[in-house]
């Protein structure tokens, strides 16, 4: 029985004013991979070979085209994700509830609503060709889902799941190597001898960590970043692709280039006009005093 899984991408994408708070994207990594990478690869596991995303924001239609296409070519079953939450459902389990029950459509709740996950039969989706895509609209069967979920809605949200993840409250493990106990950190990334290094935390791919910078309590850098001489990092995020500049202390906030929202005060400023952020790229990069073509041993990450 061929089966096909739709995923829609939704959350909020970059671009808030500087000084409001700002939602969640879909790009936005979780220690290495997004949840849209780790939502694919879920389904992959699943035995799923036919997998196709779209954007919230396409026309209606599309999606739907979609749909009925795979729908006429024989997929017997469609796998409905609306992106908007982190959600550790076993897949197999669903579809067996979807096959024993003889459901036409089976949406997935947990205590606090709908999921927007759903199960839909082909022939379904060719009854109700203006409506494949919003099966709410369509009679359906409840699966109840007990285990871990994290909705994602805003950057606060996003903090939350890094935390979790760094903290072994999910199944998420970072991409990365494991240094020592709860360190993860990319083989590609360059950490100065000098940089304190405390469990639990996460240094992703291409990433450069200057001289006395100290990161702690859970807070995670993402790919190809730079944290520049003697910052510190305090339950916090830096995203992809951005300069932080030296002897900053950034605690419980997020930096997405040059924008870094206080998630303890929910104010954001633009930093990039001080030059204290940026996107790498838009500044000259300065050499490390001391700089290795592997990682720093373990040993250097010290508590």
């Amino acid at each position: 029985m061929e089966m096909g899984a739709l995923v829609v991408t939704a959350g909020g994408e970059a671009g808030s004013p500087a000084h409001l708070p700002s939602l969640w994207a879909p790009s936005w990594p979780v220690l290495g991979e997004t949840v849209l990478e780790r939502w694919i690869k879920r389904v992959q596991s699943l035995g799923v070979g036919l997998v196709s995303v779209v954007n919230r924001d396409s026309e209606h239609a599309n999606r739907v085209r979609t749909m009925v296409e795979w729908a006429r070519e024989g997929v017997e079953q469609i796998l409905l994700i609306v992106l908007g939450s982190y959600a550790e459902i076993d897949l197999l389990d669903l579809v067996r509830f979807h096959y024993e029950g003889q459901n036409r459509v089976t949406r997935v709740f947990d205590e606090e609503g709908p999921l927007g996950i759903s199960l839909l039969d082909r022939g379904c989706v060719l009854t109700n060709r203006e409506k494949a895509d919003q099966d709410q609209c369509l009679p359906s069967s409840r699966y109840d889902f007990l285990g871990y979920v994290f909705r994602l809605s805003s950057t606060v949200s996003y903090r939350r799941l890094v935390e979790d993840a760094l903290q072994g409250r999910c199944e998420i493990q970072p991409a990365g190597v494991q240094r020592r106990a709860n360190v993860w950190v990319d083989e590609t990334a360059r950490v100065h001898p000098s940089a304190q290094i405390e469990a639990p935390c996460y240094i992703g791919a291409g990433v450069e960590i200057g001289a006395g910078v100290v990161i702690r309590r859970s807070s995670s850098v993402e790919r190809n970043c730079r944290i520049d001489l003697g910052t510190t990092l305090d339950r916090a995020s830096i995203l992809p692709n951005t300069y932080v500049a030296p002897g900053l202390h950034v605690r419980e906030s997020v930096i997405d280039e040059s924008r870094l929202e206080d998630l303890a005060r929910g104010v954001a400023v633009d930093l990039g006009a001080a030059g204290l952020s940026t996107r790498v790229g838009t500044r000259p990069r300065r050499p490390f005093r001391q700089r290795s073509s592997s990682p720093a041993p373990a040993s250097l990450f010290g508590g």
